[in-house]
């Protein structure tokens, strides 16, 4: 399964900003209404209740990187956002190896290797939108060649059926104004 970050600040204008844990202004990190997502990501994957998501064994997110990787005019290998979005959740899981974060983005091919070499159960994947459909077509060709631009709250599923994956896309609809909601 992969997702998009939480919510993100603005490119430009008033607030929302971006706020750590600490509730200090980071436009690396979430605005409160990502960190709202995170929350409720929580029950979502941990007691599922709509079709095609699992609770997953495995989480993984993209590290901070050490190159600057520049997408829509903003440096997205600073990104905490990914990390932040499944945070609670690890929490929550207790997962054995926590969450994973190997990769920054840019290293997706690396990801999706790791992943087929290591995992064997239900693994969901926080990554940034524009670099998500890299990792979706490695396993299943049918995959968008787009994650849209605005949307936070789909889910894409990646299902194995034999020795091939099969996409389909869910929404959370979790928070308020949510499509799936």
């Amino acid at each position: 399964m992969l997702v998009r970050h939480g919510e993100k600040e603005p490119d430009a204008g008033p607030p929302p900003y971006g706020v750590n844990e600490a509730g200090e202004v980071d436009k690396h990190s979430l605005i409160v209404r990502g960190w709202e997502r995170a929350g409720a990501l929580v029950p979502f994957f941990r007691r599922p209740w709509v079709r095609g998501i699992e609770t997953p064994e495995a989480v993984y997110a993209s590290m901070v990187g050490d190159q600057a990787l520049i997408a829509d005019g903003h440096d997205i290998s600073k990104s905490l956002r990914p990390q932040q979005t499944v945070t609670p959740l690890c929490r929550a899981l207790a997962l054995k190896d926590g969450l994973q974060t190997p990769y920054p983005v840019g290293e997706e091919s690396q990801l999706v290797q790791s992943v087929i070499d290591s995992e064997s159960g239900v693994v969901l994947i926080a990554w940034e939108h524009n670099h998500i459909p890299l990792i979706a077509q490695a396993f299943a060709a049918q995959a968008p060649p787009q994650w849209p631009d605005k949307c936070f709250d789909a889910v894409w599923i990646l299902s194995k059926s034999g020795d091939k994956y099969e996409f389909h896309e869910v929404r959370q609809g979790l928070l308020d104004g949510d499509d799936g909601g």
